[in-house]
């Protein structure tokens, strides 16, 4: 029994490819892709973007299709568009649901809905911190069933 056990522990390291370590350099020059952060950062489409509205009925006329483009637009939007979205939990939904974001949406959360200079001032710092943390992959490949090409913006 030892024999075999033994020989079937030699035959795996003979025929087991050894693991190779990746140095610093190798790091820096290919780094991992985190495929969440990838998905976080995606673009979406016209159907999944997010659409800003001042009032119901009312559109501000402003589309964001990922989250830097979020970003730019909550810098530049109609104070009522954020205060209205944030009373709603609109951008914790659409952050949370269709980018897939939950840590940024929590965070969101947690913004109080004061005046809105503070609030925007609150909404562009804690997403741009989260776009930091998350890196920006410019571009990779999601293999599913459809095997997609996401080109971030950059």
């Amino acid at each position: 029994m030892h024999v075999k056990v033994a020989s079937m522990v030699n035959l795996m390291k003979r025929t087991t490819p050894p693991r190779s370590k990746r140095t610093k350099e190798e790091k820096r020059q290919n780094p991992k892709v985190d495929m969440g952060a990838v998905k976080i950062l995606r673009t979406v489409g016209d159907q999944e973007a997010f659409y800003f509205y001042e009032a119901i009925g009312k559109p501000a006329g402003q589309i964001a299709r990922n989250l830097p483009d979020f970003l730019e637009k909550v810098k530049s939007v109609k104070s009522e568009s954020l205060l209205f979205h944030l009373q709603r939990r609109d951008f914790e939904n659409w952050i949370g649901k269709t980018l897939g974001d939950s840590k940024l949406a929590e965070k969101l959360e947690g913004i109080p809905r004061s005046s809105s200079d503070d609030v925007r001032i609150s909404l562009c710092r804690t997403v741009e911190n989260r776009i930091k943390e998350l890196g920006e992959p410019s571009a990779a490949i999601l293999a599913d069933e459809n095997p997609t090409v996401l080109m971030l913006p950059s």
